[in-house]
């Protein structure tokens, strides 16, 4: 039998619009299986578990920060004018900052420098509030500083300085900030521990008081630790500095004793005595000092403390929250004078409100998202912050209690920062930016 050949050209007009419709009915078939198995989501399209609870939520824009190098520094993103800068990786000089398009996800610039020869290690930590002002950030990474002008992604000055710190979190109040560091000059064979201030338009700073530590045990050069400072107005308006420290009793046997002091800043002097937070602790001051009203909160080793206004005395201590002995490290956070509380380290996740002035439980969620970060956010009376544990973004209803998202990334990746922003301006809208080791989101709002 001779064997039949198809052309594509036929002899006659009948046999071509044959051809064509049969090439049309194929296309068409093909083109809907396409789209059945590769459907485009609407964006804030959600899913919920049985709950109620939003597991999956399709963003706004999804942008691959990465380079093809896995995104490693721990920047939370900053909102400024029509950009957030996200975190990049500093490998191979791919850009530590990446500043994004808001509306569009489209990348501006891209931002890294070298302090001391090389760049900047993955701790340089951003909680926008206090180590922001209008277009200039300041970072720090131990003894390295730098400062970058977010309008061009430009270095403004950087700097690396004798000495080290046990914490990189700064504050800035009015042209300075603030930053606890310990000299390298001796002090009887020991490293003094200082408060320190900068200015922000120069790599220019001075000491202003060293912590007043007792040497109680010398341990590789150091008595105790300065931590974490909070600069506070007080009611004289004067500027004043509440300073927690400790004292190392026996290092050999994990025991350390927790202080805390206040100085005024604006006076040059001490204002209190040396309060001394109950119990040995294992590890000091672990979060920044919280000022709701008329009272400081101390988070300490899995202590969390309530100090009177003045910071002459302690007046309530919290260490078991869900039944346990110790339920770990907490960070805390104040908002619209109430005190939150997630875990950062711990057998069991928490998340819960405290009452500021007594330290009775208000609500808790244990076993869900706990583990953060330092960077907890709040919009709209929803708290948000990405879990260090599972790598979900969580979001919660802080009048309720009630979990609102248990978000897992589009791709099955880990969150690792995110922030938000409220919208200021007619025509604004309220944004959520979050970032996993490759990609960052921007998502519609809880609420």
């Amino acid at each position: 039998m001779k064997k039949r050949t198809i052309k594509t050209r036929a002899t006659s007009k009948g046999g071509t619009w044959n051809l064509c419709v049969c090439l049309g009915a194929i296309l068409l078939s093909i083109s809907c299986a396409c789209l059945e198995e590769s459907p485009i989501e609407e964006p804030n399209k959600e899913t919920l578990d049985e709950q109620g609870v939003v597991i999956k939520k399709v963003p706004i824009w999804e942008k691959d920060i990465s380079e093809r190098e896995r995104v490693s520094t721990s920047v939370t993103p900053i909102f400024h004018q029509e950009k957030v800068m996200v975190p990049g990786s500093q490998r191979n000089n791919k850009g530590m900052l990446v500043a994004l398009d808001t509306a569009s996800g489209e990348e501006v610039w891209r931002w890294t420098d070298e302090v001391g020869g090389r760049d900047f290690m993955d701790r340089i930590l951003s909680r926008e509030v206090l180590n922001r002002k209008g277009n200039l950030v300041i970072y720090k990474e131990n003894y390295k500083f730098c400062a970058v002008n977010l309008d061009k992604g430009t270095t403004l000055w950087k700097d690396q300085r004798k000495g080290s710190s046990h914490s990189d979190d700064v504050q800035i109040v009015g042209n300075h900030y603030y930053y606890s560091y310990e000299l390298e000059e001796n002090r009887d064979g020991a490293r003094a521990k200082v408060l320190m201030r900068g200015d922000l338009f120069s790599p220019n700073f001075e000491i202003l008081v060293e912590a007043p530590i007792e040497p109680i045990q010398l341990f590789e050069g150091f008595y105790g630790s300065l931590r974490q400072p909070l600069i506070y107005k007080n009611e004289n308006q004067e500027l004043c500095a509440l300073l927690p420290f400790s004292e190392n009793i026996d290092i050999y046997k994990s025991k350390s004793i927790n202080n805390f002091i206040s100085y005024n800043i604006s006076n040059k002097r001490f204002f209190t005595k040396k309060v001394r937070l109950p119990d040995t602790v294992v590890v000091g001051v672990v979060d920044k000092p919280v000022k709701l009203k008329d009272v400081f909160v101390i988070a300490g080793d899995d202590y969390i403390y309530g100090v009177s206004g003045d910071a002459k005395e302690v007046i309530w201590t919290r260490r078991s929250f869900s039944g346990n002995r110790s339920d770990g490290t907490l960070f805390i956070k104040g908002y619209k004078n109430r005190l939150f509380a997630v875990n950062n380290t711990g057998s069991r996740s928490l998340t819960m409100e405290l009452d500021p002035q007594t330290g009775k439980t208000l609500w808790i969620d244990v076993g869900n998202g706990g583990h953060t970060r330092p960077a907890m956010c709040f919009l709209n009376d929803v708290l948000y912050f990405a879990s260090r544990g599972d790598g979900r973004l969580y979001a919660y209803d802080i009048n309720t209690g009630k979990m609102l998202w248990k978000l897992r990334g589009p791709d099955d990746e880990r969150f690792t920062v995110m922030q938000v922003r409220k919208a200021e301006k007619p025509g604004e809208t309220d944004m959520l930016v979050a970032c996993t080791w490759k990609n960052a989101y921007r998502f519609k709002p809880a609420r």
